[in-house]
């Protein structure tokens, strides 16, 4: 992030009122910097201007993602949706957001509500639903954008009083009934995703949370303090689309993990139980498992003895994490930056990928200065609030989660079983053919489509261009005769690593070309990527087609993969720009893939090798 965004977000931040975000917003947009640009169009029947763009553009820079904001006209939702010259698809935004409020999109449910029938409240609940969804399918038919829709925040106070809590058909268990059918609607269309705002309100409070004033004066009926609120959660759908979500959750121990430091307490005198102090320690730990079930790595930094953590880990009674949920451990007295590095390495991704927690104020500055690619989450004085913390950071969601992610840590320990393998012989050959892999190459389906969206929205390193697609973009593309979309599996004697690699390819004319190659960085190093673009130029040549061109497009993170192509037998193409586009002549032989795997299988067929 460049020095002057940084002053811009400082300022607005050392005084966050509406002016000075909308000042910020504006000196952002003159900015030109080499960022993720998200393109945000906003569809409402309430007022949400000045504040929510500019908030919009300022959570997104503090992201690192530049966001550009289009706000459609008050309630005017059949224009905009179903219109022929509507904005909705002028501009291809990449999120567009149905910001709706109950009270006008179905005033009964919220004024007037004690006057209807059992019958009424059903069939009013039941259009609204519809009302909702028609509007979904209807953008998700002409766009392949992501979707956020929001829910319905609950009124506050009732005409029934404290009779409200006491049945199942009272207006606010109404309210909740609707948001869940609303729920499961939504979820069923592709790339589609409800922003459950009335969570956030009772976050920031009902009360700070709604401007009646303004709400009777415009039809505004958010604080700005709430419009920040709601900025922030749109953008943590942007991170997740532009692969700025976290990898690695890095820890240390001592007054973290548990209360009191190991080596003076003893594993009997640390807090970690289910009473105060250390219940505290033991949610905290609870919901750092959460993170490692979707998919989230977990890491060890500590500057402790060896032993006398491991022990914790190992033979504590209380202790809810062991030496197996984490697939680094950097437990020793060197300088934690160092440890760090380290852990990127060993995992193959980048410092930028790494969440690091302590509870020591020195640590996280140290790491601040020697490794600002790093995010530092410095806890709390009290470990009471370790846990709250910990899940509102944000860093880590993701649009999906699949099985892969669910799998991720033993996959990295998989890892390590390999490593000790390859230290065991004499060559990487040897190695590589002991591994007795087996790859599956197929085209999109169903149910490879959710896996094969991440990737393009996670993958940095090893990603020839860095195109990011939802899945509706996806499933448009597989569905196309222009493109194909492949995806690989790959499996071994250890393991089975699932979806690793993902290639597009669009055919024009006589050329095939690249438009996506990435691959995981797990099985960087096995030759997949070369087994992967064999195929590819073989369909395509059985396509017709006699050229296979490919782009590479520079970022911040990819250039591990700048000589993919000449380093395949690629030449320089005669219009390139920059050198950045590259051509195979497949009328005179394929790309070589290496000899080393068990098979290759193209779906059902087995191809031999």
């Amino acid at each position: 992030m460049s020095s002057v965004r940084d002053e811009i977000l400082d300022w607005a931040g050392s005084n966050p009122t509406i002016a000075r975000t909308l000042s910020a917003a504006s000196k952002l947009d003159r900015l030109e910097d080499d960022v993720p640009g998200v393109r945000f169009a906003i569809v409402r029947n309430i007022t949400l201007e000045p504040g929510l763009p500019a908030a919009i553009k300022l959570s997104a820079a503090r992201a690192g993602i530049k966001a550009a904001v289009e706000l459609g006209n008050f309630d005017a939702l059949q224009e905009e949706v179903f219109g022929e010259r509507s904005f909705l698809y002028a501009g291809s935004p990449d999120v567009i957001v149905l910001a709706l409020h109950l009270q006008v999109l179905a005033p009964r449910l919220v004024l007037g509500f004690s006057s209807l029938s059992p019958q009424e409240v059903d069939k009013l609940t039941g259009a609204t639903v519809a009302r909702v969804l028609s509007l979904v399918k209807a953008i998700r038919e002409r766009s392949s954008a992501l979707i956020l829709v929001h829910n319905f925040s609950l009124p506050i106070g009732s005409a029934a009083g404290i009779l409200e809590g006491q049945s199942p058909q009272s207006q606010r268990n109404t309210i909740r009934r609707l948001n869940l059918e609303l729920t499961q609607h939504v979820a069923a269309v592709k790339a589609s995703y409800v922003v459950d705002v009335d969570y956030q309100l009772s976050l920031g409070g009902y009360e700070a949370s709604f401007d009646d004033r303004y709400w009777h004066i415009g039809r505004a009926p958010y604080s700005f303090a709430f419009i920040q609120r709601l900025a922030d959660e749109y953008v943590k759908y942007a991170c997740a689309l532009t692969g700025r979500s976290k990898k690695c959750l890095v820890l240390d121990c001592d007054n973290t993990l548990w209360g009191g430091v190991i080596g003076e307490e003893g594993i009997n005198g640390i807090a970690l139980g289910e009473t105060s102090p250390g219940s505290a320690y033991l949610e905290f730990q609870a919901t750092i498992l959460d993170l490692a079930k979707r998919g989230v790595l977990l890491a060890i930094n500590s500057k402790n003895n060896l032993d006398d953590a491991l022990g914790v880990l190992q033979s504590h009674p209380n202790c809810l994490l062991r030496p197996e949920h984490f697939v680094a451990m950097k437990i020793n007295w060197r300088e934690k930056a160092l440890n760090l590095r380290d852990i990127a390495r060993e995992l193959n991704i980048g410092l930028d990928s790494l969440v690091f927690v302590d509870d020591s104020a020195f640590e996280c500055q140290r790491i601040r200065e020697e490794l600002p690619e790093v995010t530092v989450v410095q806890l709390p004085e009290d470990p009471s609030r370790y846990a709250r913390t910990l899940r509102t950071l944000g860093l880590f969601d993701t649009l999906t989660v699949s099985d892969e992610d669910r799998r991720r840590t033993a996959m990295y320990r998989s890892e390590q079983h390999r490593a000790e393998l390859a230290a065991s012989l004499s060559s990487m050959d040897e190695y590589l053919k002991s591994l007795e892999m087996v790859l599956t190459i197929a085209p999109a389906t169903p149910f490879s489509i959710p896996r094969i969206a991440q990737l393009t929205q996670k993958t940095n390193q090893f990603n020839l261009t860095t195109r990011r697609y939802s899945e509706g973009d996806i499933e448009r593309m597989a569905a196309g005769s222009e493109f194909h979309v492949y995806c690989a599996e790959l499996q071994d004697r250890f393991d089975k690593a699932g979806i690793i690699a993902v290639a597009i390819v669009r055919d024009e004319g006589a050329r095939a070309v690249v438009d996506t190659f990435l691959m995981s960085c797990r099985v960087i190093g096995r030759g997949v990527e070369q087994a992967v673009l064999e195929h590819v130029a073989r369909d395509a040549r059985q396509r017709g087609r006699s050229t296979l061109a490919g782009e590479y497009l520079a970022t911040a993170k990819n250039g591990l993969v700048k000589e993919f192509f000449p380093a395949n037998g690629f030449a320089p193409a005669a219009d390139q720009e920059k050198g950045s586009w590259w051509e195979f002549d497949l009328s005179a032989s394929l790309p070589q893939r290496p000899d080393w795997f068990k098979a290759v299988e193209a779906g059902p067929e087995v191809v031999p090798v």
